[in-house]
């Protein structure tokens, strides 16, 4: 959504004119605000059938994601761009969705009319708008929301900000008068990389400083190179923005008290948790801090955190101290940690180290939780309701699961505490959820890949959104194959096509692997082998990430 202010300068590119990105947000799905909302002690609307607006849509591609696999949900859209309203309307026509409602609306002239929600978004929005629009925002949400609703909202933060402001002011000083957008965000990038390249060679008195900048530019020229990342559209809309104000979370808090709301929490639990950061500055937080709020201001100082994702509810809602174990009972849990050999004295019981790709790691000896972790980690990406989990990995440790014994309720009770404490240090090491998608994680004779996906990569976007509403990127094989996946295709079909289509035509070859029976003079494997298992790999590959349906 843009809000031109009278006295702007002519930065602010329309919406209309250069579009945004139509992407995704898996921190906005409604499974995860209510899983948090769970952990603090509320008591949010079923996922299943909620009603969800956004605020500042874009296209609406996020919500359709949702509404897809969202069938009883009810989902709003509003936008102050018709164009991108008018394109996401072509695609709800295209796919058929009748759960989505997008409108051309400035939320300035929100009224009543739409109804109440079970869950607010608001992405990308209240750090790029005036405070008279941020005040809006927020008496929005406490209008609309329903008693026991959650208002997710994104913003800039304090005390990394200012590092961003400091690359935001360079680019704008350099780029800021060039009038063409597609010009200024060229020659904003140029500057990204002049100081990519001088900030390796200068040699400055506070060094330090300079070694963190160099960091953040070498971490941003990262995220603009990545296809699923920063687009011109993202750069010009963002950093070169006429209004891009971070905010420290105390201040944050402030305005949401001033507006009858109160601070929720984080999308990403760990981040209110001192379980990752040194022992030392955890110690002198807890000393210090007389709040909640203040110990996670605390942390955004040592994490020198630059964006927040945070969750707000009404004042009246009773929030609880800590999760109990029968808030985890009532979620499913995934887990793609794998495990390691923990070495422990003669004797002692065997214990395993479970660590996420992020490399962040929980040890244990209890073999409840070792069984449970090692079962996610084999139907990975699938989430598991926590007793059935439970019943499994007491199956799998030669016990009975009654639901009722001493030593159910004691492993129900220490499962639970190693969960909590793993979700505590990072949100990858194991995902908490209110909602369990319907996916295939095994081949189907005939697989059907996610209607969503499908009409994405039609639309030449490589940047896929999964059924657990995650971003996925794909090449260019494995768009040809994705698109094909409709349910009439056997693996021998998609062969086929293969083999008589790019392979035949030459726009693609298959390399020439160096294999042990070429080595030995054996008889070369033919073509459509290694065509078919090509195909078999990827296909697999997509169960892995989610893009299959059951």
């Amino acid at each position: 959504m843009t809000w031109q202010a009278p006295e702007a300068s002519g930065l602010t590119v329309s919406y209309d004119d250069v579009p945004y990105d139509g992407l995704t947000h898996s921190e906005t799905h409604p499974s995860l605000l209510a899983t948090i909302g769970s952990l603090m002690g509320m008591n949010p609307a079923p996922v299943e059938k909620c009603r969800v607006l956004e605020i500042g849509c874009a296209q609406g591609f996020n919500l359709i994601a949702m509404g897809l696999t969202l069938p009883e949900s009810e989902f709003v859209g509003i936008d102050f761009s018709p164009v991108q309203i008018d394109e996401g309307k072509k695609a709800l026509d295209d796919l058929g969705v009748s759960n989505v409602c997008l409108y051309p609306l400035d939320v300035m002239a929100l009224d009543d009319s739409l109804g109440h929600f079970d869950y607010i978004i608001a992405h990308g929005f209240f750090s790029w708008v005036p405070q008279p629009v941020r005040d809006q925002l927020l008496a929005v949400y406490n209008r609309l929301l329903t008693p026991n609703g959650i208002g997710y909202i994104s913003y800039n933060a304090y005390p990394g900000g200012h590092f961003m402001n400091a690359l935001r002011d360079g680019m704008l000083f350099h780029a800021g008068r060039i009038a063409n957008p597609a010009e200024r965000a060229t020659e904003a990038r140029r500057w990204i990389d002049l100081l990519a390249e001088t900030g390796e060679a200068r040699v400055v008195p506070f060094s330090g400083f300079y070694k963190a900048y160099r960091q953040l530019i070498n971490d941003y020229q990262e995220h603009l190179d990545d296809e699923a990342g920063r687009s011109n559209a993202g750069l010009l809309h963002d950093e070169l923005e006429e209004v891009n104000r971070p905010f420290y979370l105390r201040e944050f808090v402030d305005q949401c008290q001033a507006a009858g709301l109160q601070y929720l929490g984080d999308t990403e639990f760990a981040s209110m948790m001192a379980a990752n950061i040194p022992e030392n500055a955890a110690s002198l937080i807890q000393a210090s801090a007389r709040s909640r709020v203040e110990a996670e201001q605390y942390m955004d100082f040592v994490r020198n955190r630059m964006f927040r994702r945070s969750l707000v509810c009404h004042q009246a809602v009773q929030l609880a101290g800590k999760p109990s174990m029968q808030t985890v009972a009532a979620l499913s849990l995934s887990s793609n940690a794998h495990s390691e050999t923990v070495e422990r004295p003669a004797g002692a019981s065997p214990a395993r180290k479970y660590v996420s790709p992020d490399g962040s790691s929980l040890s244990t000896d209890h073999p409840v939780t070792i069984a449970g972790f090692d079962y996610l980690h084999t139907v990975w990406p699938r989430r598991i309701p926590f007793t059935a989990l439970l019943a499994e990995a007491t199956r799998q440790v030669g016990g009975v699961w009654t639901g009722r014994s001493k030593e159910n309720l004691r492993d129900a009770q220490v499962l639970a505490a190693n969960v909590l404490k793993a979700y505590s240090i990072s949100p990858v090491l194991i995902e908490l959820h209110r909602h369990t998608p319907d996916l295939a994680t095994t081949l189907s004779p005939r697989p059907v890949a996610s209607q969503w996906a499908r009409w994405q990569v039609r639309q030449n976007s490589r940047s896929i959104c999964n059924l657990l509403h995650k971003r996925v990127l794909l090449d260019e094989p494995d768009c040809y194959l994705l698109v094909r996946l409709d349910g009439t295709r056997t693996i021998e079909d998609l062969c086929q096509e293969l083999l008589g289509g790019p392979l035949e035509q030459g726009h693609w070859h298959i390399k020439q692997e160096k294999s042990a029976e070429r080595q030995s003079n054996l008889p070369e494997i033919p073509v459509e082998q290694r065509v078919r298992q090509i195909v078999q790999d990827r296909l697999e590959w997509f169960a892995l990430a989610a893009l299959l349906e059951g």
